[in-house]
């Protein structure tokens, strides 16, 4: 009882709630459905009045919002409650029982709009096909019951394509929902890789200074438990905006402030019209890491990290460019460089570009991508 009163709730439900897609396509729908029959009846309509056309075009209309009506309460539940169910013989027979019930309506329906007293015209009980070398023309008649079953059988070939082409359309909705719910659980999981990387880093650069200054090492755990604060936040997004980015990062300057003094110098050009520009959660964290890591940190003087970010017409460009001295002794993975790339490309494909290079004792680190003016 319970799994049969779930069944018509789900059924109820997708007569109600349909997606816009489905609305676009249903229209369209009406439209061939209403071509498709004046077609069929053009030889019976050659040589005749507008008037008498418009008549057809009158009936057709009415059949095809009474064929998309059908077709939605009808078919779409049971064709969608088992496309998620799975299917079986069971749901089968039950398909093709709504699809004939269905069938036999707009048949009932096709044959009481011929006795409508404006429509009596467009009766098809009994036609004449225009001939050339007869002065009448090939007179048929069908009885009511005859012509009854003609539609049925029609109709359901007309349900029967409806339904074969929503399935095609649920299958190829329902793999693109899988694909992207893949790239969520993909681009999460290298935005969890990141968070020993960090971490990793951060230590190190407390264990330094605890040998140095204690006093800075104890701001310096002040300030980490801040920057998590803040991470702990962000890294449960794949995403986030330029500006939630630069906020973290700020935060990550303040420690390796305390450590590298004014061996570090930062510049930051960031435009406010993409300050809401969204690109992979901690990527910018990830190459100022980077930067201070093998460009800053190796070197005895003083070193420059500059950020800019700006709009590039239909697109958009962040660049990070940080000098080098000194070789880094810190081993090179290229794990994050490598995991930023990665995400770009997850998320937006060929869309974003993503170069390094190394030259006149500066790295640079380009990221393009497209520019969203929803946000």
């Amino acid at each position: 009882m319970n799994n049969q009163q779930s069944y018509w709730q789900q059924h109820w439900y997708y007569c109600w709630h349909s997606s816009k897609a489905y609305r676009k396509g249903q229209a369209l729908s009406l439209v061939l459905f209403i071509l498709f029959f004046l077609l069929y009846s053009l030889p019976f309509m050659l040589g005749a009045q507008a008037e008498f056309i418009l008549f057809f075009l009158l009936r057709y209309v009415l059949e095809g919002i009474s064929f998309i009506l059908l077709s939605h309460f009808f078919l779409r539940p049971v064709l969608k409650i088992h496309f998620l169910r799975g299917y079986s013989w069971r749901a089968a027979i039950q398909i093709i029982i709504w699809m004939s019930l269905a069938a036999l309506i707009l048949a009932c329906v096709s044959t009481f709009v011929s006795f409508l007293p404006a429509l009596a015209k467009t009766d098809m009980q009994q036609v004449t096909l225009v001939n050339k070398d007869s002065v009448e023309g090939l007179q048929m008649h069908f009885s009511r019951a005859s012509m009854l079953v003609m539609l049925w059988l029609m109709h359901i070939s007309l349900f029967l394509f409806w339904s074969l082409i929503y399935l095609g359309w649920q299958m190829r909705q329902s793999r693109k929902a899988l694909q992207e719910e893949m790239q969520q659980a993909r681009l999460q999981q290298l935005t969890n890789q990141l968070n020993p990387h960090f971490l990793f880093n951060a230590l190190n650069s407390i264990r330094a200074l605890i040998f140095e200054d204690q006093h800075k090492a104890a701001d310096t755990v002040t300030q980490l438990a801040e920057l998590f604060r803040v991470h702990l936040q962000a890294h449960l997004r794949p995403t986030a905006s330029v500006q939630e980015e630069w906020l973290l990062c700020q935060h990550y300057l303040k420690i390796e402030q305390v450590r590298l003094e004014q061996r570090l110098q930062v510049e930051v050009d960031i435009a406010d019209e993409v300050a809401q520009q969204l690109l992979p959660t901690l990527c910018l964290l990830t190459l100022l890491e980077n930067a201070v890591k093998h460009g800053i940190s190796p070197n005895a003087a003083a070193g420059n990290i500059q950020i800019s970010a700006k709009r590039l017409g239909k697109r958009w460009q962040l660049l990070l460019t940080n000098s080098v001295g000194a070789a880094s002794n810190s081993q090179c993975t290229g794990t994050g460089l490598a995991n930023c790339r990665k995400r770009l490309q997850l998320m937006f494909g060929d869309k974003a570009s993503f170069e390094a290079d190394l030259g006149n004792g500066h790295y640079t680190v380009r990221m393009e991508l497209p520019y969203a003016s929803s946000l």
